[in-house]
């Protein structure tokens, strides 16, 4: 399979969109972003810059572990669900803004996967925290885990520390392929958390 755009500069292209549209709020700064494959090695520098912004902001200590909860999970999944050589193609992204941190992250995954994880997410979106975390504790407790996840529990990881609901889009690259972008949120105030995930 070939792309007309090389791989790392396709993942640039799908960054700078989704970073256009998140600066474009004024009170937006850029704190971390990284195109092409994610190795886990590269993780700990994106935890510390994340890190660093909260301390610096004096970010309450829920904040911060909400946000690097988040962060590890988005990307973990990027690490490990990235699609073989398309991995080339990935982005994350992190920038604060008034209400918060908003994340994005991007990678190739088959046409299937990118459907299955759009419904996935839209059932998590419409379920109640506690709802939630009691899914969460009965995926814990079976057996349907492996090594590379597999049972759920990272989108669930995400709509449980996430304030408000995940954003997924999904963009066709060919046949057997989508490009598919996750979106989500911590904010800055403790009560977005005790509401329902809307």
């Amino acid at each position: 399979m070939t792309y007309a755009i090389p791989l790392p500069e396709m993942g640039q292209r799908w960054l700078d969109r989704t970073k256009s549209r998140f600066l474009a709020d004024p009170t937006a700064t850029l704190v971390m972003e990284h195109s092409g494959a994610v190795i886990p090695e590269e993780v700990p520098s994106m935890l510390e810059l994340a890190e660093a912004q909260c301390y610096a902001h004096g970010d309450p200590v829920l904040v911060r572990k909400r946000l690097m909860h988040v962060l590890v999970e988005a990307v973990d999944n990027l690490s490990r669900h990235a699609l073989g050589i398309l991995n080339e193609a990935s982005f994350a992204l992190l920038v604060r803004d008034s209400s918060g941190y908003r994340m994005a992250t991007g990678n190739a995954v088959p046409f299937a996967t990118g459907m299955l994880l759009a419904h996935r997410v839209e059932i998590l979106n419409l379920m109640a925290r506690e709802d939630l975390k009691e899914h969460y504790m009965k995926l814990l407790a079976g057996d349907a885990r492996s090594s590379n996840g597999g049972a759920g529990l990272g989108l669930l990881t995400l709509a449980r520390k996430s304030a408000g609901p995940l954003v997924v889009n999904s963009d066709t690259l060919g046949p057997f392929t989508s490009y598919f972008t996750l979106e989500m949120r911590v904010g800055r105030d403790s009560d977005e958390y005790d509401k329902p995930a809307a």
